[in-house]
């Protein structure tokens, strides 16, 4: 089985940031379908893959200032 595509690690990089549960609110999508996503079941669509660009760009100087 090939390893997480790209949008999967960026998927799994914002869930470990801000948690599964508000990820799911900002992309406006069920928890089930961000699991679908995560594990390779369902591709995320180009949409949401750009809003979640937006989010990892938004909260990237909060995780370097509070690290």
């Amino acid at each position: 089985m090939p390893g997480k595509s790209t949008r999967q690690r960026l998927l799994d990089l914002m869930a470990a940031r801000v948690g599964r549960g508000q990820l799911a609110i900002r992309l406006a999508v069920p928890l089930a379908i961000l699991d679908d996503w995560s594990s390779g079941a369902t591709a995320i669509p180009d949409a949401k893959l750009v809003a979640l660009i937006d989010f990892v760009d938004e909260t990237s100087g909060a995780a370097v200032a509070a690290g």
